[in-house]
């Protein structure tokens, strides 16, 4: 009895294994195919993309937060950084080679990081809380991380 339990015991163990295997040959096999198409690091680029993504949903409250001084700067820097990160993301997907181009990117991100670092401390100025105050912060933390894997990928290269 005891021998029957041990090998049912060895079989899911097998099978599990076995599971897990094949999800990680999937995985490899979906990141291969991403950078067969021109993407250096897929990582990176969900990070452009989650960023992206978050520069446009923050610059769609832009219209209900009215129409001060304060609101078109912020408007104004979130419409340059999705055209940035839209660059950005475009020198990814079509393959970077060397350093520099990390090294580009990731002045991009500094760039886009500055932006939102601006549209606070305009609020600042002015002695009252940026509503995009959240955002910005949640953008940063995305910018940083963006930041840090083209440090890894130039060092990479």
């Amino acid at each position: 009895m005891a021998n029957k339990q041990q090998s049912s015991f060895t079989l899911a163990f097998v099978a599990a294994a076995l599971i897990l295997l094949a999800g990680q040959v999937t995985a490899r096999r979906e990141i291969i195919e991403v950078k067969g198409r021109g993407v250096t690091d897929p990582i990176l680029e969900a990070k452009l993309i989650d960023m992206l993504e978050e520069t446009e949903r923050t610059k769609d409250k832009v219209p209900v937060l009215g129409n001060s001084e304060m609101v078109k700067y912020c408007d104004n820097a979130y419409g340059m950084s999705i055209g940035n990160l839209k660059k950005a993301l475009g020198m990814l997907q079509r393959g970077i080679k060397s350093p520099q181009g990390f090294k580009e990117l990731e002045a991009i991100v500094l760039v886009v990081m500055k932006a939102y670092e601006e549209c606070d401390h305009v609020f600042a100025e002015n002695a009252k809380p940026s509503p995009f105050g959240i955002s910005n912060t949640k953008l940063k933390s995305l910018g940083t991380k963006c930041k840090q894997y083209a440090e890894e990928d130039a060092k990479q290269n």
